[in-house]
C-alpha cells in the first residue's frame, strides 16, 4: 500500500464520521448530547483538514483554477431548457 492509498482511505473516513457526528449534533435530544457531538464534530473537521494540508503538500492533492469559460459552459449544459423536463421555466 502507497501513502497516496493510506491518505485516501484516511481522508475518506474523517468524511464518513463528519457525517455521522453531523447527523448526531443536528439531532441531538439534549445539552449534553449536543455539546458531545459538537466537540466531536469539531475535533474530526480539524483531523480532516490536517489530513487535508499532509496530503496537499506531498502533491497528492492539487487543485487547478478553472477558467470562467468552462464553468459556463458547464452551467449551460447542465441548465434546464424544459424540453427534457415538465418545469415551468420563470420568463
Amino acid at each position: 500500500m502507497g501513502d497516496k492509498y493510506i491518505m485516501e482511505n484516511l481522508m475518506f473516513g474523517s468524511k464518513v464520521i463528519n457525517d455521522l457526528y453531523m447527523h448526531g449534533f443536528i439531532e441531538s435530544a439534549n445539552e449534553k448530547v449536543f455539546t458531545a457531538f459538537t466537540k466531536a464534530l469539531q475535533e474530526t473537521a480539524k483531523m480532516h483538514q490536517e489530513i487535508y494540508k499532509g496530503m496537499q503538500n506531498a502533491g497528492m492533492y492539487t487543485i487547478q483554477n478553472v477558467d470562467d469559460t468552462k464553468i459556463k459552459q458547464t452551467k449551460d449544459k447542465l441548465e434546464c431548457t424544459c424540453e427534457e423536463c415538465e418545469c415551468e421555466k420563470e420568463e
